[in-house]
């Protein structure tokens, strides 16, 4: 019988497991991608479809489908067990409770709010009244309000406590899901949700991690109520709606991104569907980041008051900082006051607007040009402030060029002035940055890690070809190699030896293994560095493997002549301290051997042709 974690690997592909979070390239049998751990340019991720697993050659780590969701979604490997089976469509045989922690009791616990909270939606007389809220002051069908999982929480202060408490649900548990708040002297706990019209808030594996509740009265002073922060809901990172719309985000290669919930679902009912809005607080930076996993093109609808239009500017900077493409679909307001508004209204007119949707400097051109006519200098001054602030934040010197150009003709003031104070600008930010200069770069690699990529490189070049590992091991000692590669090349010459005397017929990774399965990490990273290299000819293959020997030689060398240089020192050193000769002796002929193997370290280091 198949365990769990074999049934899930039998049922699930990791490429298709990887592409739901970023795409993958075919490169020969596998496919690669910039690493999603570490900042690079040149992809060095690399998935097996073949071996079911992925490997990252600038981190130097991989493993499989469980340790990519565990190490993509900071998740222990109970909940990583849970979602896989979840898509698998596999029945956990059995699952020991010494294994299920605290965030999977968390994540239980909002599984069964949120049935709770539909179930009284539909069933309780109190919940009549919120299910006519929903279908005729918000307009929205009963699929719909079924399909997002809308509920309804009673105007109780334990009605949902003591629920959960009836399921089996500790105390501690529930108060760290954050549906109760603790009374004064911190013994008993309140509902956290009352009288309110509920929005479970999933992941993007549809787990409810959190809740929004909405008042339906005119005069309730907290219009929503949010989970509070927790294990599970980091308001930094949750997007709202983005389980259900992630498919067609990357359809249509475009995420909008709208102020409220009802703002996502009335879109949604509309026909405009690879829409997200941020769950109680202003767009960061993490949330940019998750969104550009499925597009690089963000357009933004924010409700058409001044707080909208203040959360647009912000939010749009963030962006355009990620090196996002940046569109505005602006709600008119004698169409409407939000996104939700104008889609039920006008869901034609919604859909225009949004496909419409203009570049985020034009809509700031617009909006400034509207509202401070540049007629007289003192407005002049004031476009040109608002709209260079604007632009020195573009990335992109073309697009900087060219608004500064728009800019110089709309106010009728030369264009060297313009650039004269965006480079004045410019100066001031970076005098208010001190140091920044002199920080790393993040895709800055340690020597380690340098020396490690350098050692997978030539022991993948001896699995490609045996002449390459009969000329690999004829002339490089394994005292070259970092510690941890010499075992493993000394392995890959021992089984090429035996295969040239008929001794061996095993495959070399088995081998590997089979002699150490320790191993089995540094082998499946082989596999994948051997894939990569199968394009080389055999003359790329010779000069990638002299260069290697090359550098490799060339440091060990320079390691080992520093320490000869401190050891003839240290001996120098000691021979005032020794008046006789005879004591002397032994030490000064040390000294001459050193400075011999010192010389012919010396003269090899200049030799190029080894």
């Amino acid at each position: 019988m198949l365990s769990n974690v074999e049934e899930i690997k039998s049922k699930l592909d990791i490429v298709d497991v990887i592409q739901e979070y970023f795409p993958l390239k075919q490169a020969g049998v596998n496919f690669k991608a910039n690493c999603p751990f570490h900042q690079e340019k040149t992809p060095s991720f690399m998935v097996s479809r073949e071996r079911q697993m992925w490997y990252c050659f600038g981190c130097n780590i991989g493993g499989d489908m469980f340790t990519f969701l565990q190490k993509m979604e900071n998740i222990e490997f109970p909940e990583a067990l849970k979602i896989f089976a979840g898509k698998a469509g596999v029945e956990l045989k059995y699952q020991d409770p010494k294994t299920t922690n605290l965030k999977t009791r968390i994540l239980n616990i909002n599984e069964v709010a949120a049935a709770w909270f539909n179930s009284q939606l539909f069933t309780s007389a109190a919940g009549a009244r919120a299910l006519k809220y929903l279908q005729e002051t918000r307009g929205l069908d009963d699929k719909i309000i079924k399909d997002w999982q809308l509920g309804y929480a009673l105007d109780s202060w334990d009605a949902l406590g003591n629920h959960l408490k009836s399921r089996g649900f500790l105390k501690e548990e529930i108060i760290q899901s954050g549906l109760v708040v603790l009374k004064s002297g911190g013994y008993e706990y309140r509902d956290r949700f009352r009288d309110r019209v509920m929005f479970p808030i999933l992941d993007y594996h549809g787990n409810a991690v959190g809740f929004t509740g909405r008042t339906m009265k005119t005069d309730e002073q907290a219009k929503y109520v949010n989970t509070p922060q927790t294990m599970l809901y980091n308001k930094s990172e949750v997007i709202f709606g983005l389980y259900y719309a992630k498919q067609l985000i990357k359809e249509k290669d475009a995420v909008v991104i709208v102020e409220g919930n009802m703002d996502v679902i009335g879109s949604f009912q509309s026909g405009v569907k690879n829409v997200v809005a941020v769950s109680g607080t202003a767009l960061t930076r993490e949330q940019i980041k998750i969104l550009q996993r499925y597009t690089n093109n963000i357009i933004f609808s924010f409700d058409a008051d001044a707080a909208g239009l203040r959360a647009a500017e912000r939010s749009i900077s963030l962006a355009w900082q990620e090196g996002a493409n940046v569109k505005v679909a602006p709600i008119p307001k004698d169409l409407a006051k939000d996104p939700d508004e104008l889609a039920r209204k006008d869901p034609a007119a919604w859909l225009n607007l949004v496909a419409n949707a203009l570049p985020a400097m034009d809509y700031f051109f617009n909006l400034n040009l509207a509202d401070y006519q540049p007629d007289n200098i003192e407005n002049k001054k004031i476009v040109a402030k608002n709209l260079l602030n604007l632009i020195i934040q573009l990335a992109n010197p073309i697009e900087q060029d060219f608004y500064l150009k728009k800019l110089s003709e709309k106010l009728n003031v030369m264009e060297a002035t313009l650039r004269d104070l965006v480079k004045n600008a410019k100066n001031r930010m970076t005098a208010q940055q001190p140091g920044a200069s002199a920080q790393s770069s993040p895709n800055t690699v340690r020597p380690t890690d340098e020396k490690s990529a350098r050692a997978l490189h030539l022991l993948a070049l001896m699995l490609l070809d045996r002449d390459y590992a009969s000329y690999i091991s004829e002339s490089f000692p394994s005292e070259y190699l970092p510690m941890a590669w010499q075992e493993p090349y000394r392995l890959l010459v021992i089984y090429y030896t035996k295969q040239t005397t008929g001794e061996s017929s095993a495959d070399p990774i088995d081998f590997l293994i089979k002699n150490n399965p320790r191993l089995t990490s540094l082998a499946n990273s082989l596999i994948m560095k051997k894939e990569e290299l199968r394009e080389l000819s055999y003359a790329e293959a010779v000069g990638e493997i002299k260069q290697l020997i090359r550098k490799f030689k060339e440091i060990f060398i320079k390691n080992r002549n520093v320490l000869i240089k401190k050891e003839i020192q240290d001996l120098e050193s000691l021979l005032p301290q020794l008046p006789r000769p005879e004591e002397r002796a032994p030490h000064e002929e040390k000294i001459k051997e050193l400075m011999t193997e010192f010389n012919e370290l010396s003269a090899a280091l200049k030799d190029t042709d080894f």
